[in-house]
């Protein structure tokens, strides 16, 4: 790391001196701070629903004095003091804004990352930000201040840190959640009005089905909490069509936008039609496939319910489903979602119970109401249900259900047969 050199007696941190450091052409400027010079550039935010750019993050380009780059990170050495950190980030922001406001933008958030140590300490050292934007025309609500919360520790100290910005009129977000210290007690307590993703669980969902079936469940939560959910680090075509199919609603990287000085002319991007096309077409092929590797596993549990329903023993009407490959079990509820009876099983079943789970083998007078394959059948009687994939306590193993809710000699009845889900 490399820590800033300047003087001691020359460690002031207010706006006029961060503005002494800064020269441009009118257009573009950038900072000298020796031996570092500092220069911005705008990374788009583009909103999925809006199909436009929504937003830009500043992120600041170092490089030395003889033009060599240099890591963003090294700007904050670990040598240096509180003050020099909170000077090279009040010198960053102040930067970033000057060029923001020379590019006639007037409808899209300004995306600003500030230094934890700034978020904690830098009152003590005067008033500074409120100052910034006022001098610069620019209202608190169109920036949004970026928090990386995983590395403060006081839970007091991240949370005011939140209300000093948030009071001021700025939006709140919560940057790279998902790794690191992150974790949704913060989110409760912190209430910020975006979180974003980090770019890891976009590379994970890319290569696990595992990681892509619960990224919508994730930005679910997010929503139920009260936050808006932005998925940064996308870079290829199959990583925007899973940030789609999860219920994003922004998303932000090299596949879209590469970061830029200077803000593009056109807000709309063409990719996000396309992307809308595939998704659909994607969903329909999988629909389709879905129904023809189903199709062997409904048509017999339908038979076999049509049986039940004549008054067939359930353990002879279920003959033909139990034989097929993917079936683990069945049984029958009641109308209050009580199961009757055990399970109905495959006979080479038991040669494949893992037996860390035998307490749960069991499932006798178990009442299964909560779930939604019991919910869909007594809501549309006679018609089969297909459940999406789940994890079943009974076993713990990922399946899906089929279910049916038939009238039997004695009384109503839902039907249900488990399939183990491949992973």
């Amino acid at each position: 790391m490399m820590p800033l050199q300047f003087s001691q007696a020359d460690q002031k941190l207010t706006l006029d001196y961060m503005q002494s450091f800064i020269a441009g052409d009118g257009k573009c400027f950038e900072a000298r701070c020796e031996p570092v010079h500092l220069k911005s550039s705008f990374q788009p935010i583009y909103s999925i629903s809006h199909n436009r750019i929504v937003g830009y993050e500043a992120l600041i380009r170092p490089s030395l004095s003889s033009g060599t780059p240099i890591s963003p990170l090294s700007l904050f050495s670990q040598d240096s003091s509180i003050e020099q950190s909170v000077f090279i980030d009040r010198l960053c922001r102040t930067l970033h804004v000057i060029n923001f406001t020379k590019q006639n933008d007037d409808d899209t958030w300004l995306f600003l990352n500030i230094n934890p140590l700034t978020t904690v300490n830098g009152r003590q050292f005067g008033a500074f930000f409120k100052d910034l934007l006022h001098r610069h025309n620019i209202p608190p609500h169109r920036i949004v201040i970026e928090i990386l919360e995983g590395r403060i520790d006081d839970e007091h100290q991240l949370e005011e840190s939140i209300r000093y910005y948030r009071d001021m009129g700025c939006l709140i977000a919560i940057d790279d959640f998902g790794v690191g210290h992150s974790n949704f007690n913060r989110l409760w307590n912190t209430s910020p009005h975006i979180v974003k993703l980090d770019k890891s669980l976009i590379d994970q969902a890319e290569s696990s089905k595992k990681v892509r079936r619960i990224l919508p469940d994730l930005v679910s939560l997010i929503h139920q909490a009260g936050s808006l959910a932005l998925i940064e680090g996308v870079e290829t075509e199959q990583q925007a069509l899973i940030a789609l199919e999860s219920d994003i609603d922004f998303v932000q990287g090299y596949f879209f936008a590469r970061p830029e000085m200077q803000l593009p002319d056109s807000l709309f991007h063409p990719l996000i039609d396309e992307l809308f096309s595939k998704l659909k077409h994607n969903t329909q092929l999988l629909s389709h496939a879905n129904q023809i590797k189903l199709s062997p596993y409904s048509n017999s549990f339908y038979e076999a319910a049509i049986e039940i329903r004549s008054g067939t023993p359930p353990e002879k009407g279920l003959e033909k489903f139990l034989s097929l490959p993917w079936v683990k079990r069945c049984y029958l509820l009641d109308e209050s979602g009580r199961q009757v009876g055990q399970n109905f099983v495959p006979d080479d079943l038991f040669a494949h119970l893992d037996p860390r789970f035998f307490p749960l083998n069991d499932t006798s007078d178990s009442i299964w109401a909560r779930r939604h394959y019991y919910q869909q059948a007594l809501a549309e009687p006679g018609r089969l249900q297909v459940s999406k994939p789940y994890l079943s306590i009974t076993g713990g193993a990922l399946c899906t259900t089929l279910s049916i809710a038939i009238e039997s000699t004695e009384g109503l009845r839902i039907l249900c047969g488990d399939l183990v889900t491949p992973d």
